[in-house]
């Protein structure tokens, strides 16, 4: 099993780290810049010829085309965010927590509010481009979003385990049938899951990390508050034992 990351855009994310730190570790890269950058850390590297989300929007798409090529070159795969950190080593519980479900992804929540919630933890003087990102992000999760008391819950696509091999395959197709923009790779697994947030929980909920480290929930704005309760109601429907922080 391979864990992949994947990274794009002008420079190199400040979240890379130095050196690999993860065993059988494998970047996927946009630019030839970037390959001889991470090569020079040390990563072992894939790079990507041919960039089928390139739209000013959709870009999170990258990772589904990620996902899909590691998952025809390697079979089974952990697809991880830079700031996803693995906090415990890999022991057999967590390889029999994998094999209960062949893809398993967290989840996370939006206030309803969600553009002004974002808002009142980033500042309210942002740019342009930006505030057009919260009104697209809002209204997705407002379209594909799972209501759950003053939140919106979506999978988090900062954590996956994958052996479907033809999962990303799918997302793909939808994303580019539905014309998904900002969080394409979240919007798409909620419809292609297409199902209700219980059973979602009980078919592909990851059991090894939540969607958001509990760590995070610290301020008091609409955002954090209803975070924090939806993290108590998860851990009432599923066990989770944190082999990983999502900060």
């Amino acid at each position: 099993m391979k864990i992949i990351r994947v990274l794009w855009g002008d420079k190199v994310n400040h979240e890379v780290p130095r050196i690999p730190l993860l065993k059988d570790e494998v970047v996927y890269v946009y630019s030839m810049d970037h390959y001889w950058e991470l090569k020079a850390r040390g990563f072992e590297l894939r790079v990507v010829k041919e960039d089928i989300f390139n739209g000013e929007w959709n870009t999170f798409g990258k990772k589904l085309q990620c996902l899909d090529l590691a998952l025809q070159e390697f079979g089974e795969v952990i697809l991880l965010d830079w700031d996803c950190y693995q906090v415990k080593p890999f022991d057999d519980k967590f390889y029999k927590l994998l094999k209960q479900k062949p893809i398993q992804i967290p989840l996370y929540i939006q206030h309803k509010d969600t553009k002004n919630a974002i808002l009142d933890l980033v500042g309210k003087n942002q740019s342009f481009k930006f505030m057009e990102e919260m009104d697209l992000l809002q209204e997705g999760f407002r379209k594909y979003g799972w209501e759950w008391e003053d939140g919106l819950v979506a999978p988090n696509f900062g954590f996956v385990y994958c052996r479907d091999k033809s999962f990303a395959k799918k997302l793909i197709d939808l994303a580019i049938k539905e014309d998904l923009k900002t969080v394409v790779d979240e919007f798409a697994t909620k419809l292609y899951v297409d199902c209700t947030l219980e059973e979602y929980i009980e078919k592909y909920c990851a059991p090894v990390l939540k969607g958001r480290s509990d760590e995070m929930f610290v301020l008091d704005c609409k955002l954090h508050e209803v975070s924090k309760k939806f993290s108590k109601w998860l851990d009432t429907k599923i066990k989770i034992k944190s082999y990983f922080e999502h900060v």
